[in-house]
């Protein structure tokens, strides 16, 4: 007892005695015991896997930001950081518990057996503070229940006389630094999707979060060409036609400010296509650009019935809409664009998987997804439909200097088929996405891309731009 404040044990008694009570008893003893919480941490682990298997987004609902297998991962890491932690605290310390301290023990009420003697800090304090903490960085509205499960499993400790009020403190603190540590350690790749939700955009339909459009916007419907009702956005344009294809679990509207900056200059309007496992598709998993080209197809179709011919219209896709929409291209016959710009898409799936993911993240991701996608994705090569393009397409493929999944040796395999089409790199960008929709380097590409829709093709065969 030397040493530690007459408060301690003070405190102690005051809840222990002061509040004893058989109704609280009972409460206190069915929180404490861990084995009561392993029904409740199962439901909720099922309940983030299915809840959480979207991808994580900036926008959208916060249960969708946060990668839940590195959810789960975290509060295990947690847990087997802080509780031998606390262990080696407590061999260190050798603070006896209350309850068995015999001294102490025959003024209090000890309804609990512990078989551990030691008790500075407290193990039950610091592994549900530490998951408690985490859990609350990660899920923010989750941040009241998860702190009052880890005051209610500290109060309980005191309650049953198995620690004093300081080893639940210290315990406390200690898990509010190991919950911040793993949280902060895993930061990267809380936020990112994994290979495991990679494989989910073939099996579930993702949310993935629209923008805003402009009054200038307006909602159109049309099928894709095997009949799937869809609707998409039209920006009217009196120059010519921007047909947009997104990648792999992008949105339609993530080029919406390219399309008005392409209108404010040249006077193009635009057509936002919605793809497979889009919010505004009736089909609610990707093929990863085996199928979508029927969609690419159906609204090639409906420009063509809204008056914009060939030569007046650009089909435009990115990484997997740009694999997508070179197929289409190869089967639109008198639908065909005057202009097809491949952005960043890949020749082959897997080989560009292996370059993000490594021989051993390409396997797991085959493991992981459906056979049947995994089947049809060995069997799409986009060279070949590169090579069936009609030669009236003129064909384009834009590579950027640091992307790492499409790089340029996808866009010269593809080009590879076709005599006269021109491999384009964006220097010092990245793989297409949201964050570069918009960029300098695009704008300057797209230059050229209207000098050619205008016959008057850009110098050279390729190169930087």
């Amino acid at each position: 007892m030397s040493g530690w404040p007459a408060w301690d044990t003070a405190f102690l008694e005051a809840v222990n005695l002061g509040l004893n009570h058989p109704v609280i008893t009972r409460a206190m003893l069915f929180i404490t015991e861990k084995s009561h919480w392993y029904p409740l941490l199962g439901a909720g682990a099922v309940l983030l896997l299915i809840a959480g298997r979207n991808l994580p987004r900036r926008t959208g609902s916060v249960f969708h930001r946060r990668n839940p297998r590195t959810v789960l991962f975290g509060l295990l890491l947690c847990v087997a950081i802080a509780d031998p932690a606390a262990y080696r605290i407590k061999k260190a310390v050798r603070r006896v518990r209350p309850c068995r301290d015999e001294a102490v023990a025959a003024g209090l009420y000890c309804p609990l057996y512990t078989p551990g003697r030691l008790g500075f800090p407290s193990n039950h304090a610091a592994n549900s503070a530490s998951m408690a903490v985490f859990l609350a960085l990660c899920y923010p509205p989750l941040a009241a229940p998860a702190a009052l499960t880890a005051l209610l499993v500290g109060f309980s400790r005191v309650y049953l006389a198995a620690h004093y009020p300081l080893d639940v403190l210290a315990g406390w603190t200690m898990g509010g630094i190991v919950g911040t540590g793993v949280f902060l350690l895993l930061g990267k790749r809380l936020r990112s999707i994994g290979i495991i939700g990679f494989a989910n955009r073939f099996r579930f339909r993702q949310v993935v979060p629209e923008d805003t459009l402009g009054p200038e916007w307006e909602s159109l419907g049309w099928s894709s060409l095997d009949g799937h009702p869809v609707r998409g956005w039209h920006l009217p344009g009196e120059a010519g036609l921007l047909v947009f294809i997104h990648g792999l679990g992008g949105s339609m509207t993530s080029r919406a400010a390219l399309a008005e900056e392409l209108r404010r200059r040249y006077r193009w309007g635009a057509l936002l296509v919605p793809l497979r496992g889009d919010a505004s598709h009736p089909v609610a998993v990707t093929s990863g650009g085996v199928l979508e080209p029927m969609d690419v197809l159906g609204a090639l179709v409906r420009a063509a019935g809204m008056g914009y011919g060939p030569e007046r219209t650009v089909l435009y896709g990115v990484s997997m809409g740009g694999s997508a929409a070179l197929k289409a291209a190869a089967l639109a016959g008198d639908a065909v664009p005057g202009i097809l710009v491949v952005h960043g898409g890949f020749n082959r799936f897997f080989a560009a998987a292996g370059k993000k993911l490594g021989g051993l993240g390409t396997r797991l991701l085959r493991w992981a997804m459906p056979g049947g996608a995994v089947r049809d994705l060995d069997s799409f090569e986009a060279a070949t439909y590169a090579g069936l393009c009609p030669d009236r397409v003129r064909l384009v493929y834009i590579s950027a200097e640091m992307d790492t999944t499409c790089d340029s040796s996808h866009g010269e395999e593809i080009m590879s088929r076709r005599s006269g089409s021109e491999v384009w790199v964006l220097p010092g960008e990245r793989h297409p996405d949201r964050s570069n929709a918009c960029s300098p380097g695009l704008l300057a590409a797209f230059e050229g891309i209207r000098a050619m829709q205008n016959e008057r093709p850009a110098a050279g065969n390729g190169g930087d731009l």
